[in-house]
């Protein structure tokens, strides 16, 4: 494999659906000795607006780092039980308190860390929600550019 293609992507939120990305990932690569996997896991901080201040805003963005260590240690688990070395494996976790889409987040480290591909999980929105609201799998699929786009159902 050659460098940039050996580097992968998989955006993990809470749902199901992206932990059966990373078992598809693990599964698939597990023969890949020179594969490197990044999991990405996006913290959305709550606007200074809807808390009653700035300590009460920033317990509610340690509790939920916290949060999301354990699940990105367990996608982590998931993958080295699929015979993925833990020093292929890294784990990133964004906070973000900018006005811009978890995609274009997805997008951003793509490109920062020059990763070959992009793996997603389908959350599973109805047609009428992702018509309203959008979806990120959606999104990163039509706006990647110059990488392989994954969605898993």
């Amino acid at each position: 494999m050659k460098n940039r293609e050996r580097r992968i992507l998989i955006a993990v939120d809470l749902s199901e659906n992206s932990l059966k990305a990373v078992d598809y990932v693990g599964r698939l690569l597990s023969c890949h000795e020179e594969a490197e996997i990044t999991l990405m896991h996006v913290i959305r901080a709550p606007s200074p607006d809807t808390m009653p201040d700035e300590a009460e805003r920033l317990r509610v963005v340690r509790k939920a780092e916290t949060e999301s260590l354990t699940l990105m240690e367990n996608a982590g688990r998931r993958l080295t039980a699929c015979g993925i070395p833990e020093n292929r494996i890294r784990i990133r976790i964004q906070t973000c308190d900018r006005l811009v889409s978890v995609a274009q987040l997805i997008l951003e480290e793509r490109q920062k860390g020059d990763f070959g591909t992009v793996v997603v999980g389908k959350r599973g929105v109805s047609k009428r929600e992702e018509f309203l609201f959008g979806s990120t799998s959606s999104s990163v699929m039509r706006e990647a550019r110059d990488c392989a786009v994954w969605i898993i159902p």
